[in-house]
This record gives C-alpha cells, structure tokens and sequence, in this order.
C-alpha cells in the first residue's frame, strides 16, 4: 500500500502532521493487537518501557512522559503495581510526592515482551527498506530530541 500523492492545496506542515498522525495509528494498532492478546495495554506497556529504560520516576513526571492525564495514569499504575510489575515508594524527604519503579517481574516482562513490539513495529514499517529506516530514524531523533523538550512557538514581535 502506497502512501498517497502529495495534495498541493494543503501545505507541507499539515500534510506532515497528517502522516505523523497515521503513521502513530498504524504502529498503536498493531502494536495493541499484539499486547491485546495477552491481555495488555499500549499505555500499561509505555509506562513499563519508560520506567524500565529510564530508571525511577515520579508520578507526575511519568504522566508527562507519556502524555497521559496523571489520574489515568495512577489507575493505569495500581493495576500494574497489583501484577508486580512496578514497585511505588514516597519521597522521605516529601510524603506527598511518590516515585515509581519497574520491579524486578516488571523489568522480565518488558524483556519478554520486547520482540513482539518491535515485530509489531517492523510490520508498521513494513513499506520501507533498511535504508529508508535508517533515513527516518535519523530525521525522528532530530525531531525528538530531547523528548522532554516541549517546543514552544515562536515569539511574535
């Protein structure tokens, strides 16, 4: 399936976000039916990859990193949490702040898990030859990096 001729009338930043946009839909869809089937989320999953790949984090700041409401996100967190996957602990210095780490089960399940991911991913990718790949990596992380960054707009005047 070939992407669609460029639509002249739309401007490239648009037509860029569109395909952004799809190209995420794509990889979130088969990467859930993927996970669906043993009984997994795409959020469940962010959330042990981010911990797992990053190391100990607040609430808060795991919210932000991916983009999800933080009470969503401490739902998300206790049903992990009552699978073994993450361990939460306070703050000693702050009781109202709580971090998050992936437990040791935590930490074997994105393991185990890993291939099937990134299969997904690949079949995402599926169009695209190895040097393509490459090609779009590296325009990604030029683009997302750093990925905390929250680019402002551009100051007017």
């Amino acid at each position: 399936m070939r992407a669609k001729p460029l639509n002249h009338s739309r401007s490239l930043v648009e037509e860029l976000g569109l395909l952004i946009g799809r190209t995420r839909r794509i990889v979130w869809t088969n990467v859930a039916r993927r996970l669906e089937a043993s009984g997994e989320t795409v959020l469940a999953w962010q959330l042990l990859s981010h911990l797992v790949r990053e190391g100990k984090s607040t609430q808060t700041a795991l919210a932000a990193a991916v983009a999800q409401h933080p009470a969503g996100v401490s739902r998300l967190l206790d049903d992990l949490e009552k699978q073994g996957y993450v361990l939460r602990r306070r703050d000693p210095r702050d009781r109202r702040r709580m971090y998050v780490e992936a437990s040791a089960r935590g930490k074997r399940r994105f393991q185990e898990g890993l291939p099937e991911i990134v299969a997904a991913v690949g079949q995402s990718l599926g169009p695209l030859d190895e040097s393509e790949r490459r090609l779009l990596r590296d325009l990604l992380r030029k683009v997302a990096t750093p990925v905390a960054e929250i680019r402002s707009p551009a100051k007017v005047g």
